[in-house]
């Protein structure tokens, strides 16, 4: 039988006393049905990887790449300044 003449099937559950149904929505179940047929096979931290490279290393789209290498390089520098400067004023305060 072809995809095309099919019914859609209803699938129903029961808990306790309460019967309900499941809606099956064919473009979302074949898009997540795709992404996980991707990663099939792939160790954990080949999948690790995957996930880090699409969510984490994106694209910074507001701040221009030249900015934001001065940012990423004088904040460190900054936080660091300004931790001593915290522990300085901490050591000099009366007993």
């Amino acid at each position: 039988m072809d995809p095309e003449q099919r019914t859609e099937r209803e699938i129903t559950y029961q808990v306790g006393w309460k019967r309900r149904k499941i809606a099956l929505q064919q473009d979302k179940a074949q898009a997540s049905n795709d992404e996980s047929a991707k990663l099939v096979g792939h160790s954990a931290k080949e999948r690790l990887l995957v996930w880090s490279f699409r969510y984490v290393w994106r694209k910074a789209v507001f701040i221009p790449d030249k900015a934001l290498l001065v940012v990423l390089t004088v904040f460190p520098l900054i936080a660091f300044a300004l931790s001593l400067w915290l522990v300085y004023q901490l050591s000099i305060q009366p007993y």
